[in-house]
């Protein structure tokens, strides 16, 4: 495939990924709840059930819906009995719902990394530098060399004509 057409297929599949890593929004998080309680699930003891909805969306604020979905249905179906912290049958408390949807979508996080470096690797380095502008450059890095070089011998004279007067002197 030509360096351009995948160029604009990783452009693409970026901005995808992006979309889906996006945060949930009030409504994905209403869906999910309503998902498990429709799957049988109970809500968790403690939160005021008039609160519900706001202590799950600020749990999930700034988590991707893409995770939430995916927690949503490995949670209804049963994918996480091996965890100590999901008691089955029973919809998991605001921090441990979060943390399970970061973690599932950590594999398109990194997905979308690898990507950006790829479009980075394809990208052909511009430096920004001109010919003329790389000429000026070399033509005072040579100026300054002979300077100073010219400078450090005679210092060096200097140094053995004072060397050489000590000793004459003594």
């Amino acid at each position: 495939m030509p360096a351009q057409a995948r160029l604009s297929t990783l452009s693409r599949e970026i901005t995808a990924l992006t979309e889906r890593l996006a945060p949930a929004s009030e409504a994905a998080v209403l869906r999910s709840l309503d998902a498990m309680q429709t799957a049988g699930m109970t809500m968790p003891q403690g939160i005021e059930p008039k609160k519900i909805l706001a202590v799950y969306h600020y749990a999930l604020s700034g988590v991707p819906a893409c995770g939430l979905a995916a927690a949503t249905q490995k949670l209804i179906r049963g994918d996480y009995a091996a965890n100590a912290n999901v008691l089955l049958g029973t919809i998991p408390k605001p921090p441990v719902l979060a943390a399970l949807a970061k973690a599932e979508a950590q594999s398109m996080r990194a997905e979308l990394a690898r990507k950006r470096e790829t479009i980075a690797a394809l990208k052909p380095r511009d430096t920004g530098r001109s010919e003329a502008s790389r000429a000026r450059v070399r033509a005072r890095l040579e100026a300054f060399r002979r300077t100073h070089a010219a400078a450090k011998a005679a210092a060096q004279n200097v140094s053995a004509l004072a060397t050489r007067e000590i000793h004459h002197a003594a």
